[in-house]
């Protein structure tokens, strides 16, 4: 069965944003809170969070995940203030 367009566009684009030290899931998770709270106050981000940066990017789950994490910080910033 032919792949779509639109499946062959996303296939490149992942292998495109392939970098030559990647991560996998489980180390994602390990730092995305660390990343999170960096891109919070505009840290600059170490060479390990550009890896969960990058990972995050082309991982629809842990985007998801990083998604639900920010809101959460979000909020918490907002009721202490």
């Amino acid at each position: 069965m032919p792949l779509e367009k639109q499946q062959v566009e996303r296939l490149l684009s992942s292998v495109a944003a392939t970098l030559e030290e990647e991560i996998g899931c489980d180390d994602c998770l390990t730092g995305m809170a660390e990343f999170a709270e960096a891109q919070l106050v505009g840290q600059e981000l170490s060479a390990a969070l550009k890896r969960v940066e990058a990972h995050i990017a082309v991982c629809p789950e842990c985007a998801e995940e990083y998604g639900v994490l920010v809101d959460v910080l979000g909020s918490a910033s907002e009721i202490e203030s």
